[in-house]
């Protein structure tokens, strides 16, 4: 059911599919009889789940609708989008034994999806490395963030997160998202190739010309910047219907502008973007500040 583009870059491979649109809505438990079965495997500390579906009382939230997500490999990050859109869901355990993860599932337009467990081999989710207070949801916790690899596009009718014999259904924004591809942005990255030693500044400005609501999801890393590879910034940006969102990163690249190789004139290394629109990259020369 997953497709994925690996990109090899300066010696990382980074899963290529997985972006979005960022969006919150409260919603209501809802009934259901529907029963299914849950592909994968649970990572929750070697924890048993439980058996008894019917003695677990859920909250959940539905958080947002992305056109891919953020992955992490071993020194870079990533996007992994695959044609595909990814639901963000909370939940809480607010009643009951935690389930593991494997034990939810999403249902939509006649098939039921289970939660992305890991994106590939040696990637995993970047939002599970965030120390933000947002854990991804287990058993221990009962609690946390599960995200469903969905289709592009197809009917939403029914549109529901489900667990057991239960159906929470989604709100309307969330099945309007789920219909309709999200719509492209352009992108002007002002990365110039002179950059001040001790800190690079990268700038990015993101327009959507369509009449929906959408995310900018976007990797950025350095090429023998410091290391020979390594993560930057992972990004995930709100894009309204009709606006541009401009924002700057800043990066320490540990260049003093006393090194003899300062204001040489020679590309000291580059920077990488990955994002849902595809991979840009420029080589860089670290001058002395004053020169940049």
């Amino acid at each position: 059911m997953r497709r994925r583009a690996l990109l090899a870059a300066g010696g990382a491979a980074l899963g290529s599919a997985f972006a979005g649109c960022l969006d919150s809505s409260d919603d209501e438990n809802g009934g259901g009889t529907s029963t299914s079965t849950y592909a994968g495997t649970d990572d929750d500390l070697a924890e048993t789940t439980t058996d008894a579906a019917e003695d677990v009382s859920l909250s959940v939230d539905f958080e947002r609708v992305q056109p891919g997500v953020l992955v992490m490999g071993v020194d870079s990050v990533g996007v992994q989008s695959d044609d595909s859109q990814y639901l963000s869901v909370h939940v809480d355990v607010t009643d009951g034994e935690p389930p593991g993860r494997s034990e939810f599932g999403f249902r939509y337009g006649g098939d039921v999806f289970s939660p992305v467990l890991s994106p590939g081999s040696s990637v995993f989710l970047y939002r599970a490395s965030e120390e933000n207070g947002d854990p991804q949801y287990s058993i221990p916790r009962g609690s946390g963030w599960l995200v469903f690899e969905l289709p592009s596009q197809r009917s939403a009718q029914h549109a529901a997160f489900v667990h057991g014999g239960e159906e929470w259904p989604a709100d309307d924004w969330v099945r309007n998202r789920l219909e309709a591809r999200a719509p492209e942005l352009s992108l002007d990255w002002d990365a110039p190739a002179e950059q001040p030693a001790g800190e690079s500044t990268l700038g990015f400005e993101v327009t959507n010309d369509s009449d929906r609501d959408t995310w900018f999801v976007g990797g950025l890393n350095a090429v023998n910047i410091r290391a020979a590879y390594s993560p930057v910034a992972g990004m995930l940006r709100s894009v309204p219907a009709g606006e541009t969102v401009s924002w700057t990163v800043t990066h320490d690249n540990g260049k003093a502008s006393d090194d003899p190789s300062v204001g040489d004139g020679e590309p000291d290394g580059e920077y990488v973007l990955f994002w849902t629109g595809g991979e840009r990259r420029q080589e860089v020369s670290f001058v002395p500040p004053e020169d940049a």
